[in-house]
């Protein structure tokens, strides 16, 4: 895991300044290079979310497809505009290129990020709140150093929580199929990582609702989780109890008590 993402960003390095990385490796880097102590060891993907802007010029540097193929990570699939890029070392996705929706009615599919020749990125919606409210972080790995920018623990949970709310149900209903279950397991790891983890969230919270489109954000957040879905909440339960060895009642208590924590944070 590590050697992957020590790969990925080398071969980011020039472009990390105009990128934001998201998903499910944020609170890890916030753990390993933040500033609070978390308590627990948080859920995450195995590969790196990357938001770019819809057209990242490359200013003198080498487009973003050369320098990942100069590192052995190739496309996932033969498309014209590649998203999800695998490691030609271990044969696992370790990124993809998100952006935010241009319009409502765009689908999911990659768009190509202009100025990039051969390379998309998948559209996601509320991507605003990821980019606009920022921090770096200075990753270490042995003599190696990288600063960069992920969203704050505030702007990443609201991020999550709409990202949870807006998922369809699955074709699957199965908890190992369900991102949903997924998603809530990020938030309840989350709100379980500390006091000082809790600070830091109530922080960047009070922060982003200090705005007004901050508030408008954080007001739809807490409608959003005000009806979560019970099948989602029973797949994240039984996953916990899964992988922590607790009981499903336990378990359960603990996603619906995340969820309400959150809302009453926002």
């Amino acid at each position: 895991m590590t050697e992957d993402l020590r790969s990925v960003l080398r071969a980011l390095a020039p472009y990390l300044p105009d990128v934001v990385i998201i998903g499910g490796w944020v609170p890890e880097l916030h753990r390993r290079f933040g500033v609070a102590i978390w308590r627990t060891i948080p859920s995450r993907t195995t590969e790196l979310d990357v938001l770019v802007r819809p057209v990242l010029d490359p200013k003198g540097r080498p487009r973003l497809r050369e320098l990942l193929e100069r590192a052995r990570i190739h496309p996932a699939r033969p498309v014209t505009f590649p998203a999800d890029w695998v490691s030609q070392d271990t044969d696992t996705t370790v990124l993809e290129f998100l952006m935010a929706r241009p319009g409502p009615a765009v689908a999911d599919s990659p768009r190509q990020v202009d100025m990039q020749g051969y390379l998309g990125a998948i559209p996601i919606d509320d991507a605003e709140v990821l980019e606009a409210f920022t921090c770096e972080v200075v990753v270490s790995l042995d003599d190696e150093r990288w600063t960069v920018r992920v969203p704050t623990l505030g702007a990443w949970a609201i991020g999550k929580a709409l990202t949870f709310t807006a998922r369809p149900a699955p074709v699957d209903p199965t908890p190992g199929a369900d991102k949903r279950a997924k998603d809530l397991l990020y938030l309840r790891d989350l709100i379980h990582a500390g006091p000082e983890v809790l600070q830091q969230l109530a922080r960047d919270l009070e922060t982003i609702a200090s705005t007004p489109f901050g508030r408008r954000i954080a007001e739809r957040t807490v409608g959003r989780l005000a009806t979560p879905s019970e099948l989602s909440v029973a797949n994240a339960a039984a996953r916990l109890a899964e992988r922590d060895g607790r009981t499903f009642a336990v378990a359960q208590a603990e996603i619906l008590g995340a969820i309400r924590e959150l809302s009453e944070m926002l």
